[in-house]
């Protein structure tokens, strides 16, 4: 079942993703079904070397979308993949991806300079 979505903001006003903070990472890194109820923009930097990011199950993730960037400093890559491996994009330096679940399978688009 979709995940109800409701407006937190009054009308006439701009709407509004939540995003967390830039987080260095030092190794691969779990987005959490928790996090993807409550954010929608990622920032990581690799931390000097390429890291996976990985997804949560698609049967807790549908109606999600995400924004998903590489802040890195170098030449360092991002390899987002679903629970079970299967890379879904891989941001490289100064891009993202923008990743969404139809609670069956994760889809992404990557490239999108950030």
């Amino acid at each position: 079942m979709p995940r109800e979505r409701i407006a937190t903001w009054p009308n006439g006003r701009a709407n509004r993703l939540s995003a967390r903070l830039t987080e260095t990472l030092a190794g691969a890194r779990v987005i959490t079904y928790d996090e993807i109820e409550r954010y929608q923009v990622f920032a990581f930097d690799p931390g000097g070397s390429a890291r996976n990011v990985d997804l949560p199950p698609e049967e807790v993730s549908e109606g999600a979308y995400l924004f998903i960037s590489n802040m890195a400093d170098a030449a360092e890559i991002i390899t987002i993949r679903n629970d079970a491996g299967t890379t879904i994009g891989t941001p490289a330096q100064a891009e993202c991806s923008i990743v969404w679940c139809d609670g069956v399978n994760w889809y992404g688009i990557t490239g999108v300079k950030s």
